[in-house]
């Protein structure tokens, strides 16, 4: 089975720093999954660079510049605190860049296949540039998302209807498959890019979008 993925990129930051590649920025990415030519399902995903990630400026000048990582920003952090919660330290070094991953959703006809890996895969390839340290994807089931149904259509048709705890633990537990450890309190995990995918981006990635 053949895939690709259509990505969309939309920089929300006003950086005055000439050098794209030395720029602190937050970039949203959507992409369309395609499976030997049918639409197979949906990615959601952002880019954040800043020098100190965890700091109140990084915040008011990145985070906060999107409904969606204000949210992920205020999940992920010690409460009232402008640290990040372990095991994220450990994982954010020098180059404390992220890629987080908010849902991939597939389609009934090709789920359980491998895709899901493969797509995330792909996200990375593409994203994950010398600057990003952390990948986090989001474990948390869309049929039980506030207004999932109205969202989405065929990627959230024969999901299963258990409890939202029975559903999150079955997630969880197909996401720490791929090597991938929990951010406790969250609904998020995570690992280090190459964990996920060996081949991932060298230079800062809009470049290579760009010559497509």
């Amino acid at each position: 089975m053949s895939m690709h993925i259509h990505w969309e990129i939309n920089r929300l930051d006003e950086s005055l720093e000439p050098d794209p590649a030395k720029a602190e920025c937050l970039n949203m990415i959507e992409g369309t999954i395609e499976c030997d030519g049918q639409p197979a399902g949906l990615i959601d995903a952002f880019y954040l660079y800043a020098e100190d990630p965890e700091s109140s400026s990084a915040f008011m000048e990145l985070w906060d510049l999107d409904a969606t990582t204000c949210k992920v920003f205020e999940e992920i952090r010690v409460p009232k605190r402008w640290e990040f919660r372990d095991p994220i330290p450990d994982f954010l070094g020098f180059t404390p860049g992220l890629l987080c991953v908010n849902f991939i959703a597939l389609r009934p006809a090709f789920r359980r296949r491998g895709l899901g890996r493969q797509a995330m895969a792909e996200v990375i390839r593409n994203f994950a540039d010398d600057r990003v340290d952390m990948v986090m994807l989001r474990a948390q089931p869309l049929q039980h998302l506030p207004h999932g149904y109205d969202h989405f259509d065929e990627e959230v048709r024969d999901l299963p209807w258990n409890s939202q705890e029975e559903d999150t633990a079955r997630l969880v537990k197909h996401f720490l498959s791929w090597d991938m450890h929990i951010i406790p309190d969250t609904h998020y995990l995570l690992a280090a890019p190459e964990t996920l995918c060996p081949d991932r981006s060298g230079p800062w990635y809009p470049s290579l979008l760009c010559d497509e």
